[in-house]
């Protein structure tokens, strides 16, 4: 199935193993959506190009819910928490490279791992009533 990759990063090992081994195939990277029309001319022409699903990290629920329309939408779940230094997050790392990567933080904050867990298949609805009319 020809997908799409909506993210700046590059995938881990472990990621593209499952990507390859759910039947999917990238065929585009997009580093950022566009909103409004936009976003629809952009799914239109996505489309067109045979594209049939969504792989993505994480993204706003509203685009999240514009893709669903049009796509299966495939997220790739991460763990997510902090370490104090670069050596700590390096050394967490080393121990499982396929599946763990880290964000340096600014200087004095704390640097942010991740480790991938899995893929979801996710689709969102939103559901919106007007509670209160200025």
């Amino acid at each position: 199935m020809k997908a799409v990759y909506v993210g700046r990063h590059v995938l881990l090992p472990a990621q593209e193993r499952g990507v390859r081994e759910l039947g999917l195939e990238v065929v585009k990277k997009i580093e950022n959506l566009p909103d409004g029309a936009e976003l629809n001319k952009l799914i239109n022409d996505l489309k067109n190009e045979g594209i049939q699903a969504v792989i993505t990290i994480a993204l706003p629920p509203h685009l999240l819910a514009s893709l669903s329309k049009a796509f299966r939408v495939f997220v790739f779940e991460m763990r997510s928490s902090t370490v104090p230094t670069i050596n700590d997050a390096e050394k967490w790392v080393a121990e499982a490279p396929e599946r763990r990567t880290y964000l340096p933080g600014r200087p004095g904050e704390p640097v942010r791992i991740m480790e991938f867990i899995g893929i979801n298949e996710t689709k969102v609805v939103i559901e919106s009533r007007r509670v209160w009319t200025a």
